[in-house]
Order: C-alpha cells, then structure tokens, then sequence
C-alpha cells in the first residue's frame, strides 16, 4: 500500500496550507501559470492578517470574545475541549446572526439560515487566526489553533493562573505570559448580553478595541497605515468595484513615509500589469486550440490592446526587490517558475515583438505548473467556450481590506457619535 503526505514543519505553515486549500477549493480561483506565491508575497506586505476567504471585521472581536470567554469560565474544568466549545458556539452564533437579518452580507455559513444540523466546515475561529495571531490578540503567536487548544487543555496552564490570581489583576503580565508559553487572549471590553444580542457590525467598544490592535502590531503595514489615519480609512472605505490599480493611485499612497512599503505598492500595481500580458497570451492560445475564429479574434484584440499600454514598460520596475520581498515575507517560488517570471519580464521589457518566444515561455510554463491537466497539451479536446481562463485581475486581497477598513470606520463614527 502506498500513501502520500507532506512534511510537518510547523504550525504557521499548517495555517498557510488550510488557506492555500480553500482557495483552491473555490472553482473561479485558476492560477495556471503559477503566479500565485508572488501575489501572496506583496498582499502579506501590504495587508497581513487578511486573507480572500473573510468577510467582516466582526470575527476577529466575535472569536475573541469567545476564546476569552472559554478561558475564563469552568468550560475547561468540566472537560470540555475548545474545538467542541467553538463548533458549537460559532453555529449559534451564525443563527443569531442571521436570524437578526438574513440579507446582511458577510455572514459565514449564511447560506445554512438558522438550520442547526448543518454547518461550514471552515469556522471563522480558523479562518482568522491568522490575524489574531499577528494583531496580538492571542499570544503566544506562533501557535495554531489545534496547538493553542491544546495548550489549554494542559492543567499546568490552569493551575498556574488560578494560584497567581490576584484581585483583578489576575495573572496580566502579558510579556511574562508569553515567555511563559501560556495562551491568553485579550478581547473588547463588550457589554455582558454581548453574545446574547450579536450583529455582523462592529460596536464602538470592538471598532476601538481592533482599530488599536492593527495599528499597535502593524503600523509598518499598508494596513495599518490606512488605520492610522481617518481621512485614509474614508478614502479605502468608499472603494467600491475597483481594481488595485485605482486603489494604489489613492492620493495618501504617494505619502508614506516608508520607501519600502510605497515601492511595494507601485510593484504590486506594475506586476499585474507586466503579467496581465501572459494570461491575454494564454487565453489566445486556447482560443486558437480550443475556441472560434470569433472568440480568438477576440482574445487577439485584447493582446494588441496590452501590447499597445505596456510600450511604456513601468519605469521604476526592479526585478531584484519584487524578490526580495518574496524572500522576506517567508514566500517560495519554485526555480522554473522564477526563470519564467523573469524571462517574460525581460520579453516584456523589450514589447513583445518575438511573439513566438511569447507563446513559448507560456506554453513551456502552465505544461511545468499543471502537468497533465495543462490545457495547452497536445490532443487536448477540452472545451472552453467563449470564457476567460485562469487569473483575471490581481487585487492582492484588496475587496477584503476595503471591507474589514470600512466596518472599523462605520464602529469608530458610532463611537464618535456615542461621545458627542
């Protein structure tokens, strides 16, 4: 009998992997080149903590309000384990939160209603502990939430607050803690009927409570340089149906003090736009395989089109520093694919004119990235119909920030209003 796995190197990577899964578990998520550890690598930079399977701000206090409250009541003395306890909360939690409104959107596992006998499998405690991790909301940070679990489920870590429980401040030295290695949480100071009276949008006291979070542990982030300032959240929160090209042209962007971090920006929009070139080609060689005269003369248009805009190849554009953000942010891109990014780069910067080297490159590239599921093989008979095939546009996560910044500025208005 033969099986197949992979190496368990750590629980950060553990984490990477389950997001790594969803994403490829959703079918309009094609990435046929392999393009997708470089894309990662600029969102990480720019927006740590958030990934493209969250909806709304609100998990991030919702699940921290939960793990505080595990903690902090018998349910471990009684033998209960933190997975169970966070099943069985976060589904009363989702039919509380759609039986209050069931058109609010960004409810996870919304479509099961107020139905108790089914459930994601994916809960929001694992979707975002990620962030939660890196905000400083659970400690210590470099635990999954099986290891976190665990963790707690070891009487040291119980005994030891119980005997340094002193009045209020029970056990609080939060450095001592995580030298220690013991799990804390921290969470909004929320009223008493708080899970008794849920709703998907932040209240005052967990805008305050995340909006000081972010910006504590990530204000070398683009993210937490967007909360940092009022006009910049307005600016990210009124984004609507926009591409991240019209997001890196938002006036504060040109502002950062960071070089760093306004080069990130700047190479993520140019990325796309050197990479769009090699999805068009893609797509017109399917056509030219698999499609119509009418729908390959129309994905050659679309060709001429980028051809024509990347003429004027992006003037700041360093190969060297897209890597080496790559290599910082902990990102592997595979040695072929490296040599494919930058081969189409250089053919990029030289306009495209050997259009057979082009298709080449392209063709060589997705038979290395999907093996015997590249479309381009020979004798493929596939259909494909008129659409387009694999990545469209990146936005590096940028739908999910323009979100997550926009429910944190609509709880810090409320609490405005509430101290007027």
């Amino acid at each position: 009998m033969s099986s197949i796995g992979w190496i368990d190197f750590s629980s950060e990577h553990r984490e990477r992997l389950r997001t790594v899964l969803d994403m490829l578990s959703a079918p309009t998520v094609l990435d046929e080149l392999g393009i997708g550890p470089v894309r990662d690598a600029f969102a990480d930079r720019m927006f740590p903590g958030i990934s493209t399977i969250q909806t709304r701000a609100k998990y991030f206090t919702l699940t921290a309000c939960l793990l505080k409250r595990f903690i902090d009541t018998k349910h471990r003395s009684n033998g209960a384990k933190l997975e169970r306890y966070l099943a069985e909360e976060e589904k009363r939690c989702r039919i509380q939160l759609v039986g209050r409104d069931s058109t609010e959107i960004g409810i996870i596992g919304g479509r099961f209603g107020t139905n108790s006998k089914r459930d994601v499998v994916r809960k929001p405690s694992s979707i975002y502990w990620n962030g939660l991790r890196l905000y400083g909301i659970i400690k210590p940070r470099d635990l999954s939430l099986a290891e976190f679990s665990q963790r707690l489920s070891d009487n040291r870590w119980f005994l030891r607050n119980l005997l340094e429980a002193r009045g209020d401040d029970q056990g609080d030295d939060t450095d001592a803690d995580e030298l220690a290695g013991r799990p804390r949480v921290i969470a909004p100071d929320v009223p008493a009927d708080y899970l008794d009276d849920l709703s998907i949008t932040l209240l005052p006291e967990e805008a305050d409570f995340l909006h000081h979070q972010i910006t504590a542990t990530q204000s070398d982030s683009l993210l937490g340089q967007i909360l940092i300032s009022h006009e910049n959240m307005g600016m990210v929160a009124d984004l609507k149906d926009s591409s991240f090209e019209d997001f890196a042209d938002l006036p504060f962007i040109a502002g950062l003090k960071s070089e760093e971090l306004r080069r990130t920006v700047q190479h993520a929009r140019d990325f796309w736009l050197i990479m769009e070139g090699a999805h068009i080609r893609y797509n017109c060689l399917l056509q030219s395989r698999l499609g119509t005269r009418e729908t390959e003369e129309e994905f050659e248009t679309l060709w001429t089109d980028w051809v024509e805009r990347i003429r004027v190849f992006p003037k700041n554009w360093d190969t060297s520093f897209m890597w080496a953000l790559g290599t910082k942010q902990g990102g592997r891109v595979k040695e072929r694919t490296q040599r494919f990014l930058e081969a189409w780069i250089e053919e990029t910067r030289g306009g495209c004119r050997n259009l057979n080297r082009c298709d080449e490159l392209v063709i060589s590239q997705e038979k290395f990235n999907k093996l015997g599921r590249a479309r381009l093989r020979a004798g493929n008979k596939d259909s494909i119909g008129p659409k387009w095939v694999g990545i469209r546009d990146l936005d590096y996560r940028q739908t999910q920030v323009c979100r997550i910044v926009r429910d944190i500025r609509d709880g810090l208005l409320r609490k405005g209003d509430r101290d007027a």
